[in-house]
């Protein structure tokens, strides 16, 4: 299961690094005024994968550290998976339910 996670954390930092460049450089574009609607595009649609990768990295680097220190691996991936989950659906909640301002 080290192995697999390690694994995870590899791939969804390769994700969380192309996801965050795009979402902040959007964001940035969008804040200077020198948007297009492809960043507008970009900032919407990336908020949700960067955060998917974020949790995904963080909840397989921490497990990972705290199994050094407590030298069993489940209970950590469960305490951080239950808390990584809440995080998400709690975003894609507030992402779907709460109505966005005009995008365009």
């Amino acid at each position: 299961m080290q192995k697999t996670l390690q694994s995870i954390a590899d791939v969804s930092l390769l994700f969380f690094v192309v996801f965050g460049g795009l979402h902040i450089g959007a964001s940035l574009m969008l804040a200077q005024g020198i948007s297009s609607r492809v960043d507008v595009l970009i900032f919407n649609a990336l908020d949700l994968p960067f955060l998917l990768s974020a949790l995904l990295y963080g909840t397989a680097r921490f497990s990972l550290a705290l199994e050094e220190i407590t030298g069993n691996l489940k209970i950590p991936v469960i305490v951080c998976s239950v808390f990584s989950t809440t995080v998400f659906l709690g975003a894609l909640y507030l992402n779907f339910v709460l109505p966005d301002a005009n995008l365009f």
